[in-house]
């Protein structure tokens, strides 16, 4: 294997859309399946399809508080008699007649008889005992929603692969539905390599520094539908980084590193890989995470992201993302990109693909961006002060004041 070179170009690069391309080619969606109660299901990934079990509503009932008479009835100035109120979860019991009406609050039982509802506030009440209508001449079914009128019995409602929301979980709530078949979660296996990372919490020695990525890796992993395998900081040795990929192997569906996939003396990560799993070191044309390594070991998918911190964020974001939206049997759209005014110069080199960490606003014009500052793969703190990527292209060497840039925001892929 090569060592990548420090040249912005390399005709040999994969350009992004190749490596994302040939990810989501290789990781299918998970076969097995499991039942898991429905408020557990929010991101879940149906196994199967569903249909209505019932009507919704399963009666007619009213949009609106007010009052259910005949359609006849509706005469403006007319006075009728209230019989009774229909409430949600207590209708009236009984029929209305000629010259009648009852009370009914939003949502209620229209009774037998009643075809139409009038609001509150086009009545004037007579005493205690009687209405004077101020609208007439109301069609059958005003103000009523009838039933099923939502969903009918029988109705498909969601296909398999539908990916479940908020507003699915009402919508399958409203059919009294408890369980649901569901795709089991991915499981992803993630650990750090080196004998300079210290514990959290742990003073630092010389030449030592705490272990970042990990916790970068298990946040980033916690927005998904996953099981997140972590197997913590692991010695800077073969024989345990063996141990430690033929564990995941079997237990993981992916696998998931940061740095150590190059040739150094400690890089036993690259040893193992080579020796044991089916494993391509890959030079992408995008900066900031140019070294990407992908295959399988084992049972399992490999990533081998890039060990600086914002490089393994901005991986993530474009090849972890869609290798896992891909497990989880979910859409794998590319994120939507829009188009900003620039506020200030920026520069870069022609060869590779820039994400640019920024800062997204709007002000009379519309959209406006800027740098979010130190753009260096070391410089962490600049995500966490930015909002979106400026997206620059392969050939561009920068972008000028006033002109208008491709903008990924963070909630596209974080």
């Amino acid at each position: 294997m090569s060592v990548p070179s420090c040249d912005e170009f390399d005709p040999n690069a994969l350009t992004l859309e190749q490596a994302r391309a040939a990810i989501l080619q290789a990781c299918d969606a998970l076969a097995e399946s499991e039942t898991v109660p429905l408020a557990s299901a929010l991101g879940r990934t149906l196994a199967e399809p569903i249909a209505a079990r019932i009507d919704v509503p399963p009666a007619a009932v009213s949009a609106m508080d007010g009052y259910a008479l005949r359609a006849d009835d509706t005469v403006e100035g007319r006075e009728l008699m209230l019989a009774g109120t229909s409430a949600a979860g207590h209708p009236w019991d009984g029929t209305v007649a000629p010259g009648q009406c009852v009370r009914i609050l939003t949502g209620a039982v229209v009774p037998e008889g009643a075809d139409v509802v009038i609001m509150q506030e086009q009545i004037e009440r007579v005493g205690e005992t009687g209405i004077r209508l101020h609208n007439g001449g109301l069609a059958p079914g005003h103000n009523i929603r009838g039933p099923g009128s939502d969903t009918a019995s029988g109705t498909a409602l969601f296909d398999q692969g539908q990916v479940i929301g908020a507003a699915e979980i009402g919508v399958l709530a409203s059919q009294g539905i408890a369980e649901l078949r569901v795709l089991r979660k991915p499981r992803v296996a993630f650990f750090s390599t080196g004998d300079e990372l210290v514990p959290l919490g742990e003073p630092l020695g010389p030449g030592q520094i705490h272990d970042s990525n990990r916790h970068t890796l298990r946040a980033l992993l916690a927005s998904y539908p996953v099981e997140a395998l972590d197997y913590g900081v692991i010695r800077d040795t073969e024989a345990a980084v063996r141990e430690a990929l033929e564990r995941a192997g079997q237990e993981a569906d992916l696998i998931i590193t940061t740095g150590g996939v190059s040739v150094g003396d400690a890089d036993h990560v690259t040893r193992v890989l080579q020796a044991s799993g089916q494993v391509g070191f890959w030079k992408i044309a995008i900066k900031p995470g140019r070294p990407l390594a992908f295959g399988r070991f084992g049972n399992a998918h490999f990533l081998g992201l890039p060990g600086n911190p914002v490089a393994v964020m901005t991986t993530f974001a474009l090849l972890v993302r869609p290798a896992l939206q891909a497990l989880a049997g979910r859409d794998t759209t590319p994120p939507h990109t829009i188009s900003a005014r620039l506020v200030e110069d920026l520069r870069k080199t022609p060869g590779r693909k820039d994400f640019q960490r920024a800062v997204l606003a709007t002000d009379e014009r519309g959209w406006v961006v800027r740098s979010a500052g130190g753009q260096s793969s070391h410089q962490l703190r600049a995500m966490s002060e930015a909002n979106a990527y400026i997206v620059l292209p392969r050939e561009s060497d920068g972008a000028r004041v006033g002109e208008w840039v491709e903008v990924l925001p963070f909630r596209e892929v974080f």
